[in-house]
């Protein structure tokens, strides 16, 4: 009897699993005019895979489906996502049954998978998930050899993570005219990736740069920002230069035989030649107390920054777009452009430091840090920094 009852139930589960076998080829079967018949009608299960270097439709298209099934496809998927904006990294699957029919279409987008089905009727159903991201680490080291790109690069560094590091130690070290044969560097990174082993996103964790022209300079990420085994912030309150320059064509003096009025006077700022229409950044945090023309100075903006600093930038041929008397800057932001307007003899940046009213010479400013963290975050810092080793 218990032969019999088994018998008996496999019976009942075959024939389930054939009625869901004839429905399911009757939903995904029944529009033929979705897809081609395979060669010969060939019943072979297909999947296509690629990325969009072309529009969804012309994806479509070279699949083989007519106007009409291009149509309802992106009309459906297009609900849920704006097949205007699909790049190169964004990617697609299609599966195909064995009669031609689709039983799936994905498209992966900025970390999401919109997943289309057919549906009972003829429809389609859209669902979007979020994507698995796996979290990984990896650190690397070495010594300088020829330059740091070349030396990291060669050490398996990723591009992007080679740039991170450079931008973090850009306040205090340059990595084009500072750098020496021998010296030593370390970092550690994190990087995210998807399924497929993409990677998605990635960020500097731990780094350090041991020069014979620069000392030792260390950084670990904390709360959005770098900070030495010391809790010092590696971010510095001014930039290093508030452009990108030829050359200094005049220094810090009290004494400089002008070029127009021809005659010595006192220059108590650092003129950076550079050609006209070249961006000049806010070397710090502040807001704008002066935009305007001011006699032999031409253009002028003037900033005043925390702890009694303000910074002047004269001879510009304009300023920035919404850049005026009462505007909160950030550091790097661009407020005008490189001219010769007012007493100049060329296009130059007449740049100028003060703390409370005294003029400073900006090339010898020790480097001032805009901000530090203490106790177990200053802590957790070293450790990062020490694990990297020495």
């Amino acid at each position: 009897m218990d032969f019999l009852r088994e018998r008996t139930a496999r019976f009942y589960l075959a024939a389930a699993l054939c009625a869901g076998a004839i429905v399911a080829l009757t939903l995904f079967g029944s529009r033929q005019g979705d897809f081609p018949a395979g060669p010969d009608g060939e019943e072979v299960l297909r999947v296509s895979t690629g990325s969009f270097t072309t529009s969804l439709d012309l994806v479509l298209k070279a699949e083989g489906l007519d106007d009409a099934a291009r149509y309802r496809l992106s009309k459906a998927l297009a609900s849920s996502l704006d097949l205007r904006r699909l790049r190169p990294q964004d990617t697609y699957s299609i599966s195909f049954s064995t009669w031609g029919s689709v039983l799936s279409l994905s498209v992966t987008r900025d970390l999401k998978d919109y997943f289309l089905v057919p549906e009972a009727g003829g429809g389609y159903e859209v669902s979007v998930r979020q994507v698995e991201i796996k979290t990984s680490a990896a650190k690397a080291a070495g010594a300088i050899r020829s330059s740091l790109w070349e030396s990291m690069s060669a050490a398996g560094v990723p591009p992007a993570v080679i740039l991170d590091y450079a931008d973090i130690f850009s306040w205090s070290v340059d990595f084009l005219t500072e750098t020496r044969d021998g010296d030593r560097w370390a970092v550690a990174w994190a990087y995210r990736t998807d399924p497929a082993g993409k990677v998605v996103a990635q960020s500097v964790s731990a780094a350090f740069y041991d020069g014979a022209e620069t000392g030792r300079k260390t950084a670990a990420a904390h709360s959005g920002g770098y900070y030495d085994e010391n809790g010092e912030s590696l971010r510095s309150m001014f930039l290093r230069a508030p452009l990108h320059y030829r050359r200094i064509s005049s220094y810090f003096t009290n004494r400089r035989f002008h070029p127009v009025l021809k005659y010595f006077r006192p220059h108590q700022g650092i003129d950076y030649a550079a050609p006209s229409g070249t961006p000049v950044s806010a070397v710090a945090d502040g807001t704008v107390t002066f935009a305007a023309w001011k006699g032999g100075n031409g253009r002028l903006i003037i900033i005043r920054h925390g702890s009694g600093y303000e910074s002047t930038y004269g001879h510009l041929s304009r300023y920035a777009k919404g850049v005026r008397k009462g505007r909160r800057v950030s550091q790097g932001d661009v407020i005008g452009y490189v001219g010769s307007s007012g007493l100049s003899s060329g296009p130059h940046l007449d740049f100028r430091v003060k703390l409370n009213g005294t003029p400073l010479n900006f090339l010898k400013m020790k480097y001032r840090s805009s901000g530090s963290v203490s106790g177990t975050a200053r802590r957790a810092v070293a450790e990062a920094i020490r694990q990297l080793g020495d």
